[in-house]
């Protein structure tokens, strides 16, 4: 058995997406059922933010600004659509506004509360770390609804 220290790494960038009734941005892409953030890999030479404002600008249609004090963390989970594969994630989080729409490789978008959203159809990482984190930023006033 292989342990999961030892599966091949993607490393991507991503964001949490609150939109100002404390909801959550996800997207499912074309050819997956599960629901996660925007975002992607990150290229050779580009910087975690750099690959996340350029993934939601080619997802979304959005073009953002992010800071240094938006980086929430890296974490690591079993890739949703590589089996046999883990994501480091470089997530950052900002509130959205402007509409966005699917773009790119993105089938549909959805806004869920982050307590309540259908747990059977997200990713892992999305599932048992993202969707808490966010619950616990809105509890704590971190993020503005």
């Amino acid at each position: 058995m292989t342990s999961a220290s030892k599966l091949p790494v993607i490393h991507i960038a991503t964001a949490l997406i609150f939109n100002e009734q404390g909801q959550i941005l996800l997207v499912r892409k074309h050819g997956s059922r599960v629901f996660m953030q925007a975002g992607g890999k990150i290229d050779a030479g580009e910087t975690a933010v750099q690959a996340v404002t350029r993934e939601l600008n080619e997802e979304l249609g959005i073009t953002v600004t992010l800071k240094e004090d938006d980086f929430l963390g890296s974490f690591t989970a079993p890739a949703a659509n590589e089996p046999g594969y883990l994501i480091q994630a470089e997530v950052f989080q900002m509130v959205l506004s402007a509409p966005v729409a699917a773009q790119a490789e993105i089938a549909e978008i959805i806004w869920v509360d982050p307590s309540r959203a259908p747990q059977d159809s997200l990713a892992p990482l999305t599932r048992d770390t993202l969707m808490p984190l966010a619950a616990k930023l809105l509890r704590s006033g971190a993020i503005r609804n």
